[in-house]
């Protein structure tokens, strides 16, 4: 790799393309005839055309489907489905049934996963549930012959496996997790071996290679044992799902194949913009996606380590074998950290070293995978049963080694978001890390980008957003408030993750103020589950705390204040009760406080709120 890559006008269209996008794009919004407008509270008979493969859960299968028509009137769009009844179902196959068509549901909390949001960027904006379907119409039979191969794969894992190691081995082979254990999934993220379990560009690419090496053994020149390769790999990332990381990893692989049988070097990086550009041409709501962000963050810094740093082919085999493991998953890991830090506020020193054995052991399992799955239709039991023994012995070798590493004290270290600023210095320094051997002038590329980075630094820690948002709990409401570094909480009766992702989402672990509002056991629930985050002043009001309340507040290891109506504590003032609701309850013999702060006035049972004297009631 040369300097010369920045050059390609590919390239610069390709950077400038995405930050476009990633800048003024906004969240797409459906049409006048889309399925979500025909949503009705009851059931009415729908016509669906399944477009992805049926995932199977405990309650039943869950699917994207294209809505063709609503109780007889044609219609466009596609609609999320659940169906508890459904059996047998494949891609392509269109069907009829009775179920309730209901729009997107999300709370929408500053922090918390957006599901309707998530949703939306895929263009899906409606739910279907459906027990089962009435008829069944068979789709094309290349869809139908894919399926069938997929689904028997899967029933051959489940009928012969544990119910944990078949899902391990069914994500590891072709991205399909399905039901696991949530203890075994937790480890999966806090040993850095999540993206095993899903179908990506190191699949592909095993596939090809294995293909490849094989029809070499039995054909002569290169052309045709490619062509194989190709197309098993092609094979391969439709049968897998076909989502953006499979797309990119066959692109980039149909590229650096060619590149190599015409002689050219440059086949890898070609197929690595070529990929970008045309997901991104075709569905630009991609570039929002986390899968995508990390598939080509990491595939970009492995590029970059192979390109430009040749210090590990000097060592003995061996050890040029283990150092170039190591240095490709310091160096994913490394353009990953933003992404951690941001999307899942978890980060894993462990997946440096923990990739270095299981990355290698899960390419073992998905070739004992393809090879476990012909073997069973044989009419003699000996090789299956053979292949099945060792693949179990695997397997638990696999998961031994992935709890033993989220076990370690670097695995699954909470962390908090990063504004831009910080991230912009990031990913400045470690572009200048990773290109350092490219350009002559070093001293003067170093110079130009650890100082673009400093001031990116700079701005990440002075220039600082204030902003409010109310969180929607369960049972009732909080405000969360980011003002002057400070973080304040009013009302703790939600659900402590939804207060912690939002703590966390501003880049803090820290809550500076928490109020409770009442002296109930539920106004102070979230204290349950607030793990992690230091609060530092509690405001109660002047009631007598009892039971589990009084040991959850004096667990947190906050100082305890007591709020007096007509008081102003962190630039919150305490009031006596309203109810918006009008129910006329002597909230102030409970020993509960009203709240107002910035144009909001909360209730204190922290349902109801006025914002600029506008009425919000909790439904």
């Amino acid at each position: 790799m040369t300097s010369d890559f920045y050059k390609r006008p590919l390239f610069l269209i390709l950077v400038i393309y995405a930050l476009c996008l990633a800048l003024f794009l906004p969240v797409p919004k459906p049409k006048t005839e889309d399925a979500s407008f025909f949503v009705k509270p009851f059931p009415q008979e729908i016509v669906l055309k399944v477009i992805s493969y049926p995932s199977k859960r405990k309650t039943g299968l869950f699917f994207t489907a294209e809505v063709l028509s609503v109780a007889g009137k044609a219609v466009s769009g596609k609609s999320y489905v659940q169906c508890s009844l459904c059996q047998n179902l494949a891609r392509g196959d269109e069907l009829t049934a009775k179920g309730i068509l209901e729009p997107v549901f999300s709370a929408e909390n500053y922090g918390s996963f957006n599901w309707r949001e998530y949703l939306a960027r895929r263009h899906i904006f409606s739910q279907t549930e459906i027990s089962k379907p009435i008829t069944v119409k068979s789709g094309s039979l290349f869809w139908r012959a894919l399926s069938k191969t997929r689904a028997s794969m899967l029933k051959v894992f489940e009928d012969n496996l544990p119910a944990d190691s078949a899902a391990v081995l069914s994500g590891v082979s072709i991205g399909e997790k399905g039901d696991m254990d949530k203890g075994l999934y937790s480890a999966f993220q806090d040993s850095g071996a999540i993206h095993l379990l899903v179908a990506s560009g190191g699949n592909v690419g095993f596939v090809t290679l294995i293909i490849y090496f094989l029809c070499s053994l039995f054909f002569m020149g290169r052309y045709l044992p490619a062509a194989a390769a190709l197309a098993c790999a092609l094979f391969y990332t439709l049968i897998a799902g076909a989502d953006a990381p499979l797309i990119r990893a066959y692109i980039m692989t149909l590229c650096a194949t060619c590149g190599l049988l015409l002689g050219r070097k440059s086949g890898v990086l070609q197929g690595f913009l070529t990929a970008a550009f045309i997901i991104l041409l075709f569905n630009p709501q991609s570039v929002f996606d986390a899968g995508f962000q990390m598939s080509f963050l990491a595939t970009l810094a492995i590029i970059y380590f192979v390109c430009n740093f040749n210090f590990v082919s000097r060592l003995p085999k061996t050890a040029a074998w283990a150092a170039g493991l190591f240095f490709v998953s310091l160096s994913a890991q490394l353009a990953l950290v933003p992404v951690f830090a941001n999307y899942f506020n978890r980060i894993s020193f462990a997946a440096i070293i923990s990739n270095i054995f299981l990355v290698p052991l899960s390419g073992v399992l998905m070739g004992g995978a393809f090879l476990l799955w012909p073997l069973r239709f044989l009419p003699f039991s000996f090789p299956f049963e053979f292949v099945l023994f060792i693949m179990k012995i695997l397997l638990y070798v696999f998961n031994f080694l992935v709890e033993a590493f989220a076990s370690t004290p670097l695995a699954g270290i909470e962390i908090s978001a990063w504004n831009f600023g910080f991230i912009a210095s990031y990913y400045s320094a470690l572009f200048a890390l990773f290109n350092f051997p490219l350009f002559k002038n070093k001293k003067l590329f170093l110079g130009l980008s650890l100082g673009l980075s400093f001031c990116f630094l700079l701005g990440g820690i002075f220039i600082k957003k204030d902003f409010s948002a109310v969180l929607e709990g369960r049972y009732s409401r909080a405000l969360f408030v980011k003002e002057k570094n400070k973080i304040i909480v009013i009302g703790a009766g939600v659900e402590g993750k939804i207060i912690k992702a939002a703590t966390l989402a501003a880049g803090s672990k820290s809550i500076d103020c928490l109020f409770i509002a009442s002296a109930y056991k539920s106004a102070a629930y979230a204290l349950k589950d607030l793990g992690g985050i230091k609060i530092k002043d509690i405001y109660v009001p002047a009631a007598p705390f009892s039971g589990e309340s009084k040991k959850l507040i004096e667990a947190s290891g906050a100082r305890i204040r007591q709020a007096e109506p007509g008081g102003y504590y962190c630039g919150v003032k305490a009031e006596d009760p309203w109810y918006g609701s009008g129910r006329g309850e002597n909230a102030a013999q409970k020993g509960a406080l009203s709240f107002s702060y910035g144009g909001y006035e909360f209730s204190a049972s922290m349902k109801n709120y006025k914002k600029d004297g506008e009425l919000f009631l909790y439904n």
